[in-house]
């Protein structure tokens, strides 16, 4: 008896360690998870490269910057002292189209990638609204049934509609302890089957209750893409935004596996330079529009950037974009060790920062710092 409980502790020992595998060997992530993944290559146009203008006459901004964190940087006193001690790799200041400020700390330049983390999220809601464009999906309100028809087995599952998942208050089920390997986050963030880990989710609540982040709404969202699209998020994405917004250079996304039926990993896989993330945040500025060419309708960019508490949300989160202070009107992707895309259309500024894996990092501190640059351009 005592050898036979031996050899099944040992088969799901086995078991455990053969799921979390990734989650095992690399653990906490960084900035250069691209690498750990296999993915595809999203390829820009080069006939059609955008380039910002650049600008030598305001090199003074950030010359005073003032901090109540000062436990976390406590010599902050110009904007150069926060990326010097924040691990910040990448930041750009950009206004009118022209970059007032650019820097890259270390071994990192312009051509440098890096895995965005959780600002891959915009992206995934851009294509939502192209898609809803093109006819593809009808609108935000349709249920997930509709496109993935295996959770009709799923009690109350029905009742999620896409804008649900767009709003994170889809009621669905979703542990997010922080770099805790056994959490739903780590299983998503190094799975090696999103499809089948997604389609297993369950209820936690009713749809429209409240904000409750999650990768789980984000890959349901990536299933409803491809089977709208009938095809690739990568292919996708390729076709309706980084050809035809100009990126300067190419990109990948990774993907769960290279052998079953991959897929990308849509809430955090996608692996860009900084000043091709900032031409996201220009179509959004300029309502959609690129080139004289409607991207993404004028609509949809209010939708999802707007400040609204109904259907469970809050006033500080939309689309997977977080809001501002109500007296800014801007808002922002965020993502892990401060990745951020900061739209701010009342001065037409975009902020791009890229950061180093760093367990100390404070998102509000990033934001307090941002907030005090846009004052004072």
């Amino acid at each position: 008896m005592y050898n036979q409980l031996k050899h099944i502790i040992t088969i799901l020992a086995i078991a455990i360690i053969a799921s979390s595998c990734r989650t095992l060997v690399y653990n906490i992530p960084d900035e250069s998870d691209y690498k750990i993944f296999p993915s595809r290559v999203i390829k820009n146009s080069p006939d059609s490269v955008f380039y910002f203008l650049k600008s030598d006459t305001l090199n003074n901004i950030g010359k005073v910057i003032i901090t109540r964190y000062n436990e976390l940087l406590p010599d902050v006193k110009t904007l150069d002292d926060y990326l010097e001690g924040s691990k910040t790799a990448a930041f750009i200041i950009i206004r009118n189209d022209t970059i007032l400020y650019s820097k890259y700390t270390g071994k990192y330049q312009e051509n440098s990638v890096f895995d965005i983390f959780s600002v891959t999220k915009a992206f995934i809601t851009t294509l939502v609204g192209i898609a809803i464009d093109e006819g593809m999906i009808k609108n935000v309100d349709q249920s997930v049934t509709e496109y993935i028809p295996e959770l009709l087995e799923k009690e109350g599952f029905n009742e999620i509609t896409i804008r649900h998942l767009l709003l994170h208050t889809s009621g669905i089920e979703f542990s997010d302890s922080r770099f805790n390997p056994f959490a739903d986050n780590a299983r998503y963030y190094y799975g090696r089957n999103l499809r089948k880990l997604v389609l297993n989710a369950e209820l936690h609540e009713s749809p429209g209750e409240e904000v409750h982040y999650s990768s789980a709404n984000v890959q349901l969202l990536v299933l409803i893409l491809e089977r709208a699209t009938g095809t690739t998020l990568s292919s996708y994405l390729q076709e309706k935004v980084w050809q035809r917004i100009g990126m300067q250079y190419n990109a990948t996304w990774s993907l769960d596996n290279k052998r079953k039926n991959p897929v990308e990993r849509g809430f955090s896989g996608l692996n860009c330079t900084a000043i091709d993330l900032a031409k996201l945040g220009r179509l959004y500025l300029n309502n959609g529009v690129w080139a004289d060419t409607q991207i993404l309708s004028q609509s949809y960019v209010y939708e999802a950037t707007k400040r609204d508490t109904t259907y469970g949300s809050t006033w500080d989160f939309q689309y997977s974009f977080r809001l501002g202070p109500k007296q800014y009107g801007s808002y922002y992707a965020r993502g892990l060790y401060g990745q951020l895309l900061y739209i701010y259309p009342k001065k037409n500024i975009i902020i791009v920062r890229m950061g180093e894996a760093d367990l100390k990092y404070n998102p509000q501190f990033i934001n307090e710092i941002v907030e005090q640059i846009i004052d004072q351009i």
